[in-house]
């Protein structure tokens, strides 16, 4: 009899602790927070062959969970290049002023060569900020240096743009 008591008040127990846990509201709304916003951005749009070529940025994040630049690059002709992921190591909060760059191979017949970069900033979240679209094309130019307000000494290297650049007749023209 003890048994069957035992049972009994057991089986209550589980069953309205399950209750009152459907009854509850489940997990609270998921937080999803701010994306972040890149404010301002600068980069040559013609650079010489084996130069690197720096995408300056001005992110703003008010939740300062910056995670990635991530940098998609298409060839004309050539189409699309997997995908750069850049961490965002330091995280100066809530602006990051500072600068990606791709180290370009130095084969003259990139001359020939246009390509467009697409980058924008992801959150832990993983919020988007607004995308930037920035030509990229190769010549014979000289170095410029870029406007003052990104020679600034608070203006930071995030980081490598991890693609490997090549013309289109095939050629690996890496690094």
């Amino acid at each position: 009899m003890t048994k069957k008591v035992f049972l009994i008040i057991l089986v209550s127990l589980l069953l309205v602790s399950c209750g009152l846990r459907w009854e509850g509201q489940g997990p609270g709304p998921r937080d999803e927070g701010s994306p972040p916003q890149i404010l301002a951005s600068y980069a040559e749009q013609v650079v010489r062959p084996g130069e690197t070529w720096k995408v300056y940025l001005k992110v703003r994040d008010v939740d300062c969970d910056m995670t990635y630049v991530i940098t998609d690059l298409w060839q004309s002709g050539g189409g699309s290049y997997p995908v750069s992921f850049t961490p965002i190591r330091e995280l100066p909060c809530p602006e990051l002023v500072g600068y990606v760059f791709l180290k370009t191979p130095a084969d003259g017949d990139l001359v020939w060569e246009q390509f467009q970069a697409k980058l924008f900033v992801r959150d832990r979240r993983g919020n988007r900020s607004n995308s930037i679209q920035l030509p990229l094309n190769f010549d014979q130019v000289s170095a410029k240096k870029p406007p003052e307000q990104w020679r600034l000494a608070t203006v930071v290297s995030i980081g490598a743009v991890n693609i490997d650049l090549t013309n289109k007749q095939g050629t690996d023209s890496g690094r």
